[in-house]
């Protein structure tokens, strides 16, 4: 058990060095839905940030293309959706996929 909750604390900065895929993150039955959605919601907003980078000639090459980035995201939308989350993909205001911050 204790192992089980080493992984889930050191997966929140970075899920994709813990998961292969965002299926195999929804498929852990030792994490709960709600830590899953926010590994999901971590690994989209990474995601989204390689596409800025992308679009602003700012990536490495370590960072994939846009085009595997891209998928990936569906991927991960895929997997939200599946946990109950019905967030409008179309809806987010931000190129990371956040909303409008009210000052």
């Amino acid at each position: 058990m204790q192992a089980d909750r080493q992984r889930q604390d050191s997966a929140l900065p970075d899920p994709a060095r813990k998961y292969k895929s965002p299926q195999e993150l929804c498929e852990d039955d030792s994490l709960s839905d709600e830590r899953k959605r926010a590994l999901l919601r971590q690994w989209e907003y990474d995601l989204r940030s390689i596409q800025v980078a992308s679009e602003e000639n700012m990536t490495s090459a370590t960072s994939g293309t846009a085009g595997a980035s891209a998928e990936r995201l569906r991927d991960v939308r895929r997997c939200l959706r599946s946990l109950g989350d019905a967030t409008d993909d179309q809806s987010r205001t931000t190129k990371q996929g956040g909303g409008a911050v009210d000052n």
